[in-house]
């Protein structure tokens, strides 16, 4: 196997691996919407600092599976097309040598 299939196979592997967290994160996405929107509705003058709290509790959660969604999926895309960057990433050309590792031998 050469060295540029190596770091194909790993790319498309990890993005295989984003694409599937994506998706998982995908299918929390109604569940979060709907709690948000729940307590969304509440009336102000009846809401009590637990709606509040889950208000809030559930607006963070939704921002931030929004920002896991859209960062995995474009990282999957670069990934898989695997250029030249991807390659100096996982498998770079220049390694520091290491000079303990060559005493130990």
């Amino acid at each position: 196997m050469s060295r540029k299939d190596a770091v194909v196979l790993a790319a498309r592997t990890l993005a295989a691996l984003l694409t599937v967290w994506a998706l998982t994160d995908v299918s929390y996405l109604p569940e979060r919407l709907h709690s948000f929107v729940y307590y969304l509705s509440q009336e102000a003058p009846t809401s009590s600092a637990s709606g509040e709290h889950f208000r809030h509790y559930y607006l963070i959660g939704l921002g931030f599976l929004i920002v896991r969604i859209v960062g995995y999926s474009p990282m999957a895309r670069w990934l898989y097309k695997s250029g030249p960057e991807v390659e100096e990433l996982l498998l770079p050309a220049n390694l520091p040598h290491n000079d303990r590792a060559a005493d130990i031998r």
